[in-house]
């Protein structure tokens, strides 16, 4: 069946870049969010130029968001202005709708980090990945369609764009920098360590590899070079913060996460440090490493924490 483009979804050229560049490789990432229109609705409404390319609904249509040779902001590197943004140009995005990444509770999955009714999940939809990735264990399943649209579009840019049918050996390890120069296909997750999409399922990495002919390359994994005093190891940073994390109450801690998120999105560059987390409670005692004091009082009181100081946020009990 030939492959179909939807262009009833478009954004302006206001709320991307409409210049066309140069196209080596394509990234893969799902919305995290309820239908593809919710998502573009999302990006239509953002002050900053976010969004993919493509948008893949869960009945598989794919929606043009933008012509694939212009770019938006897709990945939200914490690396420095002129590498992240070479990198995110050379990039054709792809979104697959989907609710991401799980919880459970009592037996139950939740998502958006939510436990309440409307977020209950069905646990027939659900791909349990076996033991924790980036903090969830369960995830939405992609639907049989979405992985039908997802393998004929990335045969048809990679035609299209000449773009290497290469990707990484290991798809849900995290590369950081060291993808930096790679041609091919990628996963948001291989470059940002507080992300999990797409889904870790091998199954869809299998699927892309054989119908698409992927090439398996072995990325260097030689150490990098030594940090300066003054920059933030930012994979010990996220390693620490998750561990305590894990010792809050979830639904807590899953709030705590969203502070960090937004934290850290593009432009902010604030990163703090979590510590002394209250096990099982909704306390965590915090020192900012990095950016603006006020933007973490200011973001905590607009995502509704009870209490939040210098050192310490309190989420409000549910």
């Amino acid at each position: 069946m030939p492959l179909v483009i939807d262009r009833s979804l478009r954004l302006p050229d206001s709320q991307y870049f409409p210049v066309a560049e140069e196209k080596t490789g394509i990234a893969l990432h799902h919305t995290v969010g309820g239908t593809a229109q919710s998502t573009f609705f999302h990006w239509l409404n953002q002050s900053e130029l976010i969004g993919t390319a493509y948008l893949i609904a869960r009945d598989g249509t794919v929606h043009e968001i933008f012509a694939p040779q212009s770019w938006a902001w897709q990945f939200g590197l914490p690396w420095p202005p002129q590498m992240k943004t070479s990198f995110e140009k050379r990039h054709i995005g792809i979104e697959i709708a989907s609710e991401g990444g799980l919880i459970e509770k009592n037996g139950q999955l939740y998502s958006f980090d939510r436990i309440t009714p409307k977020t209950r999940f069905d646990r027939n939809q659900a791909f349990d990945f076996g033991s924790d990735y980036r903090g969830y264990r369960y995830f939405a399943r992609y639907t049989a369609a979405q992985l039908d649209a997802l393998v004929q579009l990335v045969d048809d840019l990679c035609t299209r764009f000449n773009i290497p049918r290469s990707v990484p050996s290991d798809p849900i390890a995290f590369y950081d920098k060291k993808l930096l120069k790679f041609n091919g296909i990628i996963g948001h997750a291989m470059v940002r360590r507080d992300k999990c999409d797409p889904a870790p399922d091998l199954q869809l990495w299998q699927r892309l590899r054989q119908d698409c002919g992927l090439a398996q390359i072995d990325i260097n994994t030689r150490p990098e070079p030594a940090r300066s005093a003054d920059t933030i190891d930012f994979d010990k940073l996220f390693q620490e913060n998750m561990l305590e994390l894990d010792k809050m109450n979830v639904a807590a801690g899953s709030m705590v996460k969203g502070l960090i998120m937004e934290l850290q999105r593009e432009g902010r560059n604030t990163y703090i440090r979590l510590y002394n987390a209250q096990a099982g409670g909704h306390r965590v005692s915090y020192e900012k490493v990095r950016g603006s004091q006020d933007l973490i009082f200011r973001i905590a009181r607009a995502l509704g924490f009870a209490r939040v100081t210098n050192t310490l946020l309190e989420v409000r009990h549910a």
